[in-house]
């Protein structure tokens, strides 16, 4: 019970930095807008790498659900706002039980492999997300795919480090 406790502040923290304005980088000269690193997939991605198919798809579900909470569109028909609801939690979903297959085949324990990891995690993530809610509603043109992927993976070794020891996991797991 403990643990789903830690599971559940942990995911609500990682949702709460993911918005943090003070983290975000704002390149201005090059007209990409605000880059923010996407804390929720880190934080899949690590349960997925560290405790299984299981957990990667339920902890992949409900992050997607909490970000799927602010996800809206707009009905120019009818002048009223709508919830997408999905999106992220069948992407994120997906992507936990992926990336739990593919953790035996390389040491996750090396933080180039987890950057690399991530890097190419964020930008699946991130594409398909464009690519749905394009379906569903219009396409972005302002969505940022690579620079959050890059962002993302270079803090993904310090955020695995504190994950790991919040969440007690050693070398031998």
């Amino acid at each position: 019970m403990i643990q789903f406790v830690l599971i559940v502040i942990g995911m609500l923290g990682s949702y709460f930095l993911k918005e943090a304005s003070f983290l975000g980088l704002n390149f201005t000269f090059l007209h990409l807008g605000e880059i923010r690193p996407d804390f929720l997939l880190m934080f899949i991605v690590f349960f997925s790498l560290y405790k299984g198919e299981l957990a990667g798809i339920w902890i992949g579900f409900f992050a997607g659900l909490l970000e799927d909470s602010v996800n809206w569109a707009f009905d120019s028909k009818e002048d009223t706002f709508f919830p997408i609801i999905g999106i992220y939690s069948f992407v994120y979903s997906l992507f936990g039980y992926i990336l739990a297959k593919v953790r035996y085949f390389f040491d996750r324990h090396r933080s180039i492999f987890t950057m690399l990891l991530i890097l190419i995690a964020s930008i699946a993530t991130r594409f398909l997300i464009w690519t749905f809610q394009g379906i569903l509603d219009n396409f972005n043109k302002n969505y940022a795919i690579i620079g959050p992927a890059i962002y993302t993976a270079l803090l993904a070794p310090i955020w695995f480090t504190l994950l790991s020891f919040v969440y007690q996991i050693t070398k031998k797991e």
